[in-house]
């Protein structure tokens, strides 16, 4: 060390550095997390948040999250850039939106099995006496095979493992099956 000052880092300055053109210390807050072979993580995150904000950022957190900070900053920073009124909120609420709609989606899909299962095993009731159902699935409860189509059955509740016998309650939502 030359005067008390930090050593300097002799290798390839980091991105951070790179774009502020300036010396990268061997103690640079950004090297560890701002590669200089990536040099467009740190330029966005620098257009967003600045330089300062940034190393103050990862500065507040524990050493072992800083990476994991630095990620998060990028990707905000990304997701800002591309839709500067909403960020990554735009992408998170477009998710949900999609998650409701495969979930309701899934329910229609699960009610037609329902049917679909229910007019099998009234098929197979007439057709064999015993009331053995053949194609190894549970026997469907009766009180659900009864309700009609304009009834809501609330599948939400429902996972793939769970059979339907016994899952309907007497307000006609489905609920798991319970040993």
């Amino acid at each position: 060390m030359v005067g008390g000052q930090k050593p300097l880092n002799t290798s390839t300055p980091c991105a951070a550095c790179k774009l502020l053109r300036r010396r990268c210390a061997q103690e640079c807050p950004f090297s560890p997390y701002f590669s200089p072979h990536e040099p467009q993580k740190f330029a966005s995150v620098h257009k967003i948040f600045g330089a300062s904000n940034v190393s103050k950022m990862l500065m507040e957190v524990p050493e072992s999250q800083r990476s994991d900070t630095a990620n998060s900053l990028v990707y905000e920073a990304n997701a800002r850039l591309r839709d500067p009124v909403y960020g990554s909120m735009g992408v998170i609420s477009t998710l949900q939106h999609q998650i409701q709609s495969l979930q309701s989606e899934l329910n229609v899909v699960r009610a037609e099995l329902v049917r679909y299962r229910c007019n099998q095993d009234q098929n197979a009731v007439t057709a064999t006496p015993s009331m053995v159902n053949l194609r190894g699935y549970p026997p469907v409860s009766s009180s659900i095979c009864s309700q009609t189509a304009s009834e809501s059955v609330d599948f939400a509740a429902v996972s793939p493992s769970t059979t339907l016998t016994n899952m309907s309650d007497n307000k006609g939502t489905i609920r798991p099956w319970k040993s």
